[in-house]
């Protein structure tokens, strides 16, 4: 799936603005949320294809925000990428355990936001390569076995700036 649609989910005008003239830059149209509410709102008439979630937001943060957003059948499997100025392992493990895909660093740095969207373009592509064997594979030679290590997956799919010192790469 090409990333065409993002949410960015922030309220501070400046930094709302920054970040959709780098997904521009890339094609990707991009709607606003000035408040978890709002994004909340947002989402139950709309399906973009990747979110973008402020940490630190008055009200509803983008903690309990992106907990809502996972917890709805309708929204779960959106990418849900938190966006912070925050520092440190503690902040991006409770985020990514709370299901967001990975952390951006404010103001986004062009690169780490490429390198983000290239990852979820290819994760995307591989787990749909992926199906398209094993549905290729069952119905050609249903003895044989057709995925992808657990080590590619989890390269793949490992958040930029994020490494769990537990895992062994």
């Amino acid at each position: 799936m090409a990333i065409k649609h993002a949410l960015v989910v922030d309220d501070s005008k400046s930094a709302r603005f920054s970040l959709k003239k780098l997904l521009q830059e890339q094609g990707i149209k991009t709607d606003f949320a000035e408040s978890a509410g709002d994004a909340l709102n947002y989402l139950s008439t709309n399906s973009p294809d990747i979110i973008f979630m402020d940490h630190l937001m008055p009200g509803m943060d983008g903690f309990e925000a992106t907990k809502a957003i996972k917890s709805n059948p309708d929204t779960r499997n959106i990418p849900i990428i938190m966006c912070t100025s925050k520092e440190g392992t503690d902040y991006g493990e409770q985020a990514l355990a709370l299901g967001a895909y990975a952390i951006l660093p404010k103001p986004a740095p062009s690169a780490t936001l490429m390198a983000i969207l290239n990852k979820l373009d290819i994760s995307d592509n591989m787990q749909s390569t992926a199906s398209d064997k094993a549905a290729e594979a069952k119905t050609n030679a249903p003895s044989q076995a057709v995925g992808i290590s657990t080590r590619v997956v989890e390269q793949i799919v490992r958040p930029t700036g994020i490494v769990d010192p537990e895992v062994e790469v």
